[in-house]
């Protein structure tokens, strides 16, 4: 995670970066904001799909999962 500016949230995106890099979409199969099959709709477009059982922030309750899970997609794609 990286800090950003706020004006982000404002401004239309001009390129989106999942057309020229590789790309994977994380489902947290265990969200209760967004429902997985919602995320997995969201996903059609990702170059991959992966699926974690863990609710919205996975980072805090499953960390070392996610960052095998993140080490495994490395130069994949």
């Amino acid at each position: 995670l990286a800090r950003q500016s706020v004006q982000v949230t404002g401004q239309p995106v001009g390129a989106a970066a999942w057309h020229h890099v590789p790309s994977a979409y994380l489902v947290c199969a265990q969200d209760r904001g967004t429902p997985a099959r919602l995320q997995r709709e969201f996903a059609r477009r990702a170059g991959g799909v992966v699926e974690l059982d863990t609710g919205h922030h996975p980072f805090l309750s499953q960390p070392a999962a996610l960052a095998d899970l993140l080490l495994n997609l490395e130069g994949t794609g």
